[in-house]
């Protein structure tokens, strides 16, 4: 019992700690930018230097009996289904030029948008994305939570987000460590 509230409050300081902002932090408005693949069911955002930020999968599935816990199994279906399409992304699409043509592409236009010249963005940035997500892929997928999950109940769907990222990562290390794994 002790030792649970030890964790308990352990971790409600380190939350209450990472929370505020220290010394010469640089406040700056959302410089992030977001790509979409396979057809927008992934999205990786990432900042104008190459640093990946987070990734957000999607993934459905039907409710195929009228168990009460038929529902339950169809988000489990859903989760599992989107987890999946991270690691497919890692394994596959990652490698492709079609990977860094689409970052590519999206900081052109982000840098557009800001009125900023095209000529700024070059191939190297997309690079730097592709290089961090494959040092960084196993620490992604262990950072990986539901987001949100919603039922449809005309089409009786389910559909589940889950998204993983640097910050995620880093919380789930601290969690790991706390419980002592």
């Amino acid at each position: 019992m002790l030792k649970q509230l030890a964790v308990v409050s352990t971790v409600v300081l380190l939350s209450a700690c990472s929370s505020m902002p220290f010394g010469d932090k640089r406040v700056e408005k959302n410089d992030s930018v977001t790509s979409q693949f396979m057809g927008g069911e992934i999205k990786i955002t990432y900042d104008k230097e190459g640093k990946f930020e987070s990734m957000i999968a999607s993934g459905s599935a039907r409710v195929t009996n009228t168990l009460p816990s038929g529902q339950e199994e169809a988000f489990i279906i859903a989760k599992l289904r989107a987890q999946q399409k991270m690691v497919e992304f890692m394994k596959n699409e990652l490698e492709s030029e079609r990977f860094k043509k689409t970052i590519y592409e999206s900081l052109q236009e982000g840098l557009t948008k800001n009125g900023q010249a095209e000529n700024e963005v070059n191939s190297k940035i997309a690079a730097n994305v592709q290089e961090d997500i494959k040092t960084k892929s196993k620490g992604i997928l262990k950072g990986v939570h539901i987001e949100s999950k919603s039922f449809d109940t005309q089409t009786q769907t389910v559909l589940v987000v889950v998204k993983t990222g640097v910050k995620e990562v880093a919380t789930a290390n601290q969690i790991r460590s706390l419980m002592g794994n």
